[in-house]
């Protein structure tokens, strides 16, 4: 992986913190790289993790085409009116035996399975929560595929308290209403509800 890129995906995640901009100075961490904030250091060691262990070297290979489609499986327990989970938490991944048991989860346990070792050493090496790690992975996966956007991560999600509700996620037999009414649910209009549908031809798509 090349430093330009790891800088790049390490970058977004100063999205979260408030700096004085009048106070912006570089911190130097202890593997080499530079960054506005010291608590975004372990990034750096964490990305070279992912690219190692979970990408095959920073390949746009199955795992993270996969990355990103598990993101949005735990990212769409939302709704803004409340009452259908906490969102990108990573609960899909904490709590995947309740999660990988509903339906539209189908095909999701090969990558649950790839990246739940891999979060666990993470989480006991940089205390990253589950929320941080599965949407970091999603970033770091997409960043391998040629073409691709660089996608925006927000660091300092809290861990997940409970399991996403079912039916969170549509189905294909639903209808067409019954898709983007659950979108909106979520904060989706229809053009970004019709996006999202499109991204299985860059992501993953099993058991339909």
């Amino acid at each position: 992986m090349t430093y330009a890129r790891l800088s790049t995906i390490v970058a977004l995640a100063f999205t979260t913190v408030t700096v004085n901009a009048g106070l912006v100075k570089r911190v130097t961490c202890s593997n080499g790289n530079t960054t506005t904030n010291a608590v975004c250091c372990p990034l750096f060691d964490a990305v070279d993790f992912l690219q190692t262990n979970l990408f095959d070297g920073s390949q746009c290979g199955e795992e993270a085409h996969s990355a990103l489609r598990i993101s949005f499986h735990d990212a769409i327990g939302f709704s803004i009116n409340g009452g259908k989970g906490g969102g990108a938490d990573g609960s899909i991944l904490v709590f995947n035996q309740t999660e990988l048991a509903y339906h539209a989860n189908g095909g999701i346990d090969d990558i649950v399975a790839d990246q739940f070792p891999i979060f666990q050493t993470l989480n006991q090496q940089m205390n990253i929560s589950a929320g941080d790690f599965l949407h970091l992975a999603g970033a770091v996966g997409t960043s391998n595929c040629p073409g691709a956007p660089r996608l925006q991560f927000m660091f300092g999600r809290p861990a997940p308290v409970a399991a996403a509700p079912d039916l969170t996620v549509p189905e294909p037999t639903d209808s067409v209403t019954d898709i983007l009414a659950r979108f909106a649910d979520a904060g989706f209009s229809p053009a970004e509800a019709v996006a999202l549908l499109s991204s299985h031809t860059i992501a993953a798509a099993d058991v339909i």
